[in-house]
């Protein structure tokens, strides 16, 4: 959907990220979008023991299906406006 697309998106640029600083950058609440995302394996939570709270991550499947080396390999937005 376009809601998990600009999720995912959102997290791309700003990993390691929490639910609820997902939901600010966004601006609406993300919740639904990142389920459907961990469920396709192309986000992944993370929880450190220390913070119980959940900080989401793209997995090597979202480098993979975007055809990306690394995170490194993301657009900037000098790029984006070239186009």
């Amino acid at each position: 959907s376009p809601g998990a697309i600009e999720v995912l998106s959102v997290l791309a640029y700003n990993q390691p990220a929490t639910a609820d600083q997902l939901n600010e950058l966004r601006g609406s609440p993300c919740g639904a979008a990142l389920s459907t995302l961990v469920r396709r394996k192309l986000v992944r939570v993370d929880r450190s023991e220390a913070d119980q709270i959940p900080k989401y991550s793209t997995t090597e499947r979202f480098l993979q299906l975007f055809g990306l080396e690394n995170l490194g390999a993301l657009p900037r937005s000098e790029e984006l406006e070239k186009v």
